[in-house]
């Protein structure tokens, strides 16, 4: 992999801050981290789950719903008893069927650590709207299993038509991707498909680049599918690739501009402007300025968006311009323990992302290492960013 000499390490966008007003406190907890979450959208355009850990991603799966599009929250209720044993970031998706069924899907991977060093991923599903969930169930147990499922993505036939067959992805700790096929029998049982490399044609590149958390999503036509990837060796940029036949092959993935670079992305599209929208934690390369990419010369930043259209993907422009979400005053070194997000979008253009971070500068210079993270969510319209 080569990188574009006309590209630019540093982000070069405007960058817009989100109006303080428009930031809501959703979770928080004294001497307790709060981390990581995801968020779904149901049907009535209204409702919001959202699933984060009691603890850096080793720790209780808490579920939080609101009713009004994000304004206000319920607080953590209890979904299932299993959720106490979550391993990991938990995700949450919503699954829709040919034939008008629906089901919410809640999943926990299992990186190997944590008393019981499970690995693995274990699954719970919701029939009612995320009312009650199933007990979780494990699947691949002995499988290191990282940010699963970072994407879960609804795949097409050959002419187009949508299937019951979901590709899902995540990573080991060696940063091999793995996709595994998420599809139900007749009788409605759920079930994976033995996980298999995702990106082998391009193992090189994965394994320098220590490429992982993946976010997967379709061109505004439906037929490509994009796949953005976070860079944990920090000597490369963030990177993208495209799949014209459903994932089954992908092109050689390439560095995005710094505009871009970054960790854990979430894409949506706007509904009134067409725009992309992509949501990460910023990464600073070249953090001295002196335009080399060199070993821990990097820092970790804010809860970032960028936005731009799909069109600058393809072309590898820097975009048009990006959005402070969150200020992270992390009491670190590396800074920057902020931006998994969890993002929907309403018929009307209205935004609702959330994420974890130290966003309060006060409690951190008051408590320095002690203070922890919560959870706060933004509520905006792009039309509103200026």
């Amino acid at each position: 992999m080569t990188r574009r000499l006309t590209m630019s390490i540093q982000n070069t966008l405007h960058t817009y801050k989100i109006d303080p007003n428009k930031q809501i406190v959703i979770d928080r907890e004294k001497g307790q981290y709060l981390g990581h979450p995801d968020s779904v959208l149901l049907d009535d355009d209204q409702t919001i789950l959202t699933v984060y850990p009691k603890g850096h991603g080793l720790g209780e799966a808490l579920l939080n719903k609101s009713n009004d599009g994000g304004k206000t929250w319920q607080g953590r209720t209890f979904a299932n008893e299993t959720w106490k044993d979550s391993r990991e970031t938990p995700t949450i998706y919503k699954l829709d069927f040919n034939d008008g069924r629906q089901k919410l899907i809640s999943i926990s991977g299992g990186p190997g650590w944590g008393d019981d060093q499970f690995k693995g991923w274990k699954t719970s599903l919701s029939t009612n709207q995320g009312e009650t969930w199933s007990d979780y169930k494990v699947w691949y147990e002995g499988t290191q299993t990282i940010v699963a499922m970072s994407s879960l993505v609804r795949l097409k036939d050959e002419n187009g038509n949508w299937l019951d067959k979901w590709l899902g992805v995540y990573h080991n700790q060696q940063f091999i991707n793995y996709k595994t096929y998420l599809s139900f029998s007749e009788n409605g049982r759920e079930q994976w498909s033995v996980p298999e490399s995702l990106l082998k044609d391009y193992r090189d590149i994965e394994a320098a680049v220590q490429l992982c958390e993946a976010c997967i999503f379709r061109s505004p036509d439906e037929k490509e599918l994009v796949l953005i990837a976070r860079s944990q060796s920090h000597l490369h940029q963030s990177t993208i690739s495209f799949s014209k036949d459903e994932g089954n092959h992908w092109t050689e993935p390439r560095e995005l501009p710094g505009s871009l670079n970054g960790e854990r992305h979430k894409a949506a599209y706007d509904p009134i402007s067409g725009r992309l929208f992509i949501s990460f934690r910023e990464i600073i390369l070249d953090y001295n300025n002196d335009g080399k990419i060199e070993e821990d010369d990097w820092m970790a930043g804010d809860w970032v968006a960028w936005v731009g259209t799909y069109e600058d993907l393809v072309n590898g422009s820097e975009g048009e311009y990006r959005i402070l979400l969150g200020e992270d005053f992390t009491p670190s070194r590396k800074s920057g323990d902020c931006g998994y997000a969890g993002i929907v979008v309403m018929q009307d253009g209205t935004f609702f992302l959330n994420s974890y971070g130290y966003f309060d500068k006060e409690e951190v210079e008051r408590l320095g290492t002690e203070a922890k993270p919560y959870i706060m969510g933004v509520r905006f319209k792009l039309s509103e960013i200026k």
